[in-house]
């Protein structure tokens, strides 16, 4: 309903002016048309005089810009909001029947096929995002949503409603809400009532599910690995049944519960051992029971990165040190080092054994020199270890103070420089992250960007005497020296760490010693030594992990998903010297038994791309990733990852009846079953809302007022035309 409330004109200038414009516009047409010749009839000099008074009338109006205001006032009628859930659980069948013919049962009430028509209904499908509106009932509904997020829902419908006259929700739901934060908090502050409408049985249902498991995401060959799982059983109490852990197939542990049947968690304990290195997917399995709910929640998987038992690690020392001692007890803390020690004494020898054990490459996975070689090394030792070197052992670099530049660069081809580093006087020195180092392996204490930077930047200084220049084709630097905090008067960074990584060849150069102070001098402070133990343990992965190596790296952010969940890859490219190459189309083609799919990531910058897809249909996907440019291809990853059939909505398969409840009491509105549905249209009365809706005309601006003047002056010449006038 449109009522107009008020009409106005408004001009550019003196209303008083305007008046008076208008009067003599008046008097001077009716003065000219006075007496006229020849003498024509006084009906037609008093239209004649019109005509020409109107004309200057018009003329004088367009020159103080009237705009003509017309405002209304619209009767605006209340929407509310119809949120169904569309997620799995509503497609169970439980004691009151199937919970999506219930749903569909409400919808086709008269309350909702034939609303009043003083109200407008929006229907909002929902499960774990908030779908778009109709305004009919919805008959699309497919009550397969992998999760359900009843408060993201509420935000999403309020906001998509903010210029309307929002008066209330009916949440159509079990109230299986297993997403986000709890729904009733908000309920408190929401701005409209929420009528809430429960599909479903609210008491204990039948069933049976591995609810969760938790185990070690990376484990070692050879080496038992526990895995906790948790199951919930309802309605089968004191049955015993298997617990069993499974790999492609193949029972690796089985261990025999007897069910509470009380709805709470019982653990059960399995192990495995993998028996070499790789990525592979395990299987936690219950059996199904007759007259469960479902048995889709039977099941869970999990994937393990398995790494080899134990690294050799090479340590050879110029000469014993706080350096080596800090860096050894922190090897010989983790026990998947293997540690053999080289320390050389007086004119070259070495205690104990000779280094001539070390040469064959296989035996070391890496090697750490610390202030080695030294001025009296013999060259026999240098041959040694260069031959170890050259069978691609990776190797960790931290000269000292009696360091001998010339014999370390005899290993320049294993080194990230090409020309010996100069050597200056001694100064205490702290560390900062470029931008270039920020995502490397070897740094990443934290996956928080600011929380990487600040636990570095809280080291304490070390030394250096180091200039490191003229890096080779393949390495970079990734961690520099930050004079103004060490208050030197030299101007900007120099290179602290710098790394290589050529495919065939890994390796670490540091241009500082005293990193012991790192471990010993913040236990001083009240931290603890987690920062220097991380950054070994970082160092020695790096340097023997072969994946770092390739010029393409696809992979996807989990190797497990929930069915319908977004599967996000990322990729990084490099030309061979290992520069980030940006303008690469990178194409993942993903496969399954049953399905294919093919997804172009997006480039971001600095070699890195992105994408998402999602995966409906559960099951065992591998992806493979190609990157080309200008027709050539740069290179190749692949990766797998699985889909769980199992979704967060069998977890808790009854009827939320007092998160429901608790909803429409917080809100102010009422709670309803199927059965009394009917009653939710006395809750359907909205007060009257008006909304004042005002338009304006620009009169001077617009064409047909123009033309109206041409017309008048037209017709006055007309006239006189046809009379004859002067």
């Amino acid at each position: 309903m449109n009522e107009i409330a008020d009409i106005t004109l408004k001009t550019n200038g003196s209303l008083a002016f305007l008046l008076l414009a208008i009067l003599a516009a008046a008097a001077l047409s009716t003065y000219v048309y006075r007496n006229t010749i020849p003498p024509v009839p006084g009906l037609w000099r008093a239209l004649l005089a019109s005509l020409r008074g109107l004309a200057i009338i018009l003329v004088i109006l367009l020159l103080f810009e009237p705009i003509l205001s017309i405002t209304r006032e619209k009767l605006e009628k209340p929407v509310v909001a119809v949120l169904v859930d569309d997620s799995a659980s509503m497609g169970l069948k439980d004691e009151k029947g199937i919970r999506s013919q219930a749903a569909h049962q409400v919808l086709s009430t008269d309350l909702f096929q034939s609303p009043l028509n003083d109200i407008e209904l929006r229907f909002f499908p929902f499960s774990h995002d908030l779908e778009n509106q109709t305004f009919a009932p919805p008959d699309s509904l497919t009550f397969a949503g992998d999760g359900t997020n009843i408060r993201s829902a509420l935000e999403a419908v309020s906001e998509r409603l903010t210029e309307k006259n929002f008066a209330a929700v009916v949440l159509v739901s079990d109230g299986g809400d297993n997403l986000g934060e709890s729904p009733a908090r908000l309920a408190k502050t929401y701005r409209v009532p929420i009528h809430t409408v429960a599909i479903g049985d609210p008491s204990e249902q039948n069933d049976l599910l591995v609810s969760n498991y938790a185990t070690n995401e990376v484990a070692y060959s050879d080496t038992d690995v526990p895995v906790e799982v948790y199951i919930k059983s309802a309605g089968f109490k004191n049955r015993k049944i298997p617990v069993t852990l499974k790999q492609n197939g193949r029972t690796l542990d089985t261990q025999f519960v007897t069910l509470a049947g009380n709805s709470l968690e019982q653990k059960v304990r399995l192990t495995f051992r993998p028996e070499k290195a790789g990525l592979y997917k395990y299987d936690i399995e219950v059996p199904e029971i007759e007259g469960e709910l479902t048995n889709l929640n039977n099941k869970k998987s999990f994937y393990t990165k398995v790494l080899k038992n134990k690294l050799r690690v090479l340590l050879v020392a110029g000469a014993p040190s706080a350096d080596l001692l800090f860096l050894k007890r922190s090897l010989i803390a983790t026990e998947n080092f293997e540690v053999n020690t080289f320390i050389e004494k007086y004119r070259g020898e070495f205690y104990g054994r000779s280094p001539a054990e070390a040469t064959e490459s296989r035996n070391y996975d890496c090697a750490i020199f610390v202030d080695y070689p030294r001025s009296a090394s013999k060259q026999r030792d240098l041959d040694h270890f260069k031959k170890a070197l050259a069978f691609g052992m990776p190797a960790l670099f931290l000269p000292g103070k009696k360091t001998d530049l010339d014999k370390l660069m005899q290993w320049k081809e294993f080194l990230p420089v090409t020309r010996k580093p100069r050597r200056g006087a001694e100064k205490s020195v702290y560390v900062k992250i470029p931008p270039q180092g920020l995502y490397h392996p070897l740094l990443r204490l934290s996956d928080d960007n600011l929380e990487n930077e600040a636990r570095w930047r809280e080291l304490p200084p070390v030394f250096s005497n180091l200039l490191l220049t003229d890096l080779a084709n393949s390495a970079k630097t990734i961690m520099l020296t930050d004079p103004q905090r060490a208050g030197l008067a030299q101007r900007g960074t120099t290179p602290f760490m710098t790394v290589l990584d050529s495919g065939k060849r890994k390796s670490i150069l540091l241009a500082g010693y005293g990193l012991w102070r790192w471990d010993l001098l913040m236990w001083g402070v009240g931290k603890s030594n987690e920062t220097y133990l991380r950054f070994v343990r970082n160092a020695l992965r790096w340097l023997t992990t072969q994946e770092d190596s390739k010029l393409v790296r696809v992979v996807s952010n989990k190797e497990i998903y929930r069915s319908g969940e977004e599967v996000e890859f990322s990729a990084q490219v490099y030309f061979e010297d290992y520069q980030p190459v940006d303008g690469a189309e990178v194409v993942v083609q993903l496969r399954s038994n049953e399905t294919r799919h093919e997804l172009t990531l997006n480039g971001i910058g600095d070699g890195r791309y992105e994408g998402t897809l999602q995966i409906l249909e559960g099951g065992d996907y591998e992806f493979s990733g190609t990157a080309h440019q200008q027709g050539r291809v740069l290179g190749r990853d692949a990766g797998k990852f699985s889909v769980e059939p199992f979704s967060l909505e069998y977890q808790n398969t009854s009827m939320n009846q007092d998160l429901l409840q608790r909803i429409a009491l917080e809100s102010g509105g009422t709670y309803y079953t199927p059965e009394d549905v009917e009653n939710l249209s006395a809750n359907m009365s909205f007060p009257k809302k008006f909304v004042t809706l005002t338009s304006e005309w620009e009169l001077w601006n617009r064409l047909p007022v123009l033309a109206l003047c041409i017309l008048i002056l037209a017709a006055e010449w007309l006239i006189r035309k046809r009379k004859g006038m002067l």
